[in-house]
């Protein structure tokens, strides 16, 4: 009788281990959406003048003119919030799903840490925008709770007030080693990602751009003037290739739910990273990325640094196309998780999936010629040429 209720308890306690919620998992993958969902949520943010399809289609001045009139409307931070009120929240805000109200997921490493505040043996707060460059922690940019990270008390001091970057003496979060015990190393997981989403979260809130700002402006918010050593960050360029290397986690899209519950306005270079490329794109040397293919990609890079991007390759039936090809760069793909990592891009890259076209037919994809048309409906890509329709495969659709 022992022995079975043994055998019992050990298969129970397996179930339970595979159970467990690995918060590294990027948000777009398979796990990452099978463990939680910001849809919801998301869709009630996004209304009016700021749905998805009214941002995607701006860029630079003009896109962050529309999320800094958005974040800043919905922000609440102005009014009945502070630096000491972040202590009593965290446990609200950065959950571990595997042990909610009792543990918070720290910034930098994954740590899986205690919610009880204890400053001095547990965590502390980390100002991602350094105090010292302008999160002072009496006005709202030194207590919003999008910025300013719960950390393992070491590692916060690790850090202090060093740009981030990868130049020797700049700080590159790749350098902690993520200590969550059910952090999967096929996730590839990393806060480099992180820290990039928050410093340009932070300069759309509080900065200004080609005349654009809100009543939340702070003149030291100004990231195209805080590059380089002496600055935030190294450069627009590595921010861009942190947050295009590095998708937004769970853990972040859990987080960004919480603060959005706490202070009213979302991070949307969590819920649409797209949107970042969008924004920052002149500003760096940019390639363009085509992808024929029925299936989506996400998150939708629009343009790619010569360093690359990881993105998630899904059909609309939520499986994963078996091939993918790419050209003009290195890549690498996952048909059990959809992942396609794509590196050292030289030019132009082209992405396809297994719907290749037969021999014969590639000209119906030569988008420079005025009688070829791409177009997606219905979430499926097609081509016009001379105003008939083709599949992906080239039959034509009557």
């Amino acid at each position: 009788m022992k022995k079975t209720l043994l055998s019992l308890f050990l298969a129970l306690s397996c179930l339970y281990c595979f159970a467990q919620i690995d918060m590294q998992a990027h948000a777009g993958s398979d796990e990452g959406l099978a463990a939680y969902s910001s849809a919801d949520m998301q869709a009630a943010y996004y209304t009016g003048s700021y749905t998805y399809d009214n941002l995607i289609v701006q860029e630079g001045n003009d896109l962050f003119g529309s999320l800094n009139a958005l974040m800043g409307s919905t922000s609440k931070i102005k009014s009945g919030y502070s630096y000491d009120k972040l202590k009593y929240n965290y446990d609200k805000v950065d959950v571990d799903l595997n042990n909610k109200g009792s543990r918070i997921i720290g910034y930098y490493d994954g740590s899986t840490l205690s919610a009880t505040w204890d400053p001095n043996n547990n965590y502390n707060r980390e100002h991602t925008w350094p105090q010292s460059k302008g999160a002072d922690k009496k006005i709202p940019m030194g207590y919003d709770m999008q910025s300013v990270r719960p950390a393992n008390v070491k590692i916060n001091s690790d850090r202090g007030n060093v740009a981030y970057g990868e130049k020797a003496k700049l700080y590159d979060p790749d350098n902690i080693s993520i200590n969550n015990s059910y952090y999967n190393p096929s996730n590839l997981g990393s806060y480099r990602g992180d820290a990039a989403r928050v410093i340009a979260y932070d300069y759309v809130v509080y900065g200004e751009a080609g005349g654009h700002k809100s009543g939340l402006y702070n003149g030291n918010a100004q990231l195209l003037s805080k590059l380089g050593s002496n600055g935030v960050f190294e450069s627009i360029e590595i921010l861009l290739k942190w947050h295009m290397q590095d998708p937004p986690s769970l853990t972040e899209a859990v987080r960004n739910d919480g603060a959005a519950d706490y202070q009213g306005n979302r991070n949307p270079f969590i819920d649409y990273p797209e949107l970042a490329v969008q924004m920052l794109k002149n500003s760096v040397s940019t390639y363009p990325v085509d992808a024929y293919m029925a299936e989506t990609m996400w998150p939708d890079y629009r343009l790619t640094l010569k360093y690359g991007f990881v993105a998630y390759v899904t059909a609309q039936d939520g499986t994963h196309p078996n091939k993918v090809t790419v050209t003009g760069a290195s890549s690498k793909y996952d048909s059990a998780t959809g992942r396609l990592t794509v590196s050292n891009v030289t030019g132009s890259v082209n992405i396809s999936t297994g719907n290749l076209p037969p021999e014969g037919i590639e000209d119906f994809y030569d988008t420079t010629l005025p009688e070829v048309k791409k177009v997606f409906y219905n979430g499926q890509l097609y081509i016009i040429r001379d105003n008939i329709w083709y599949d992906v495969t080239g039959r034509r659709i009557d």
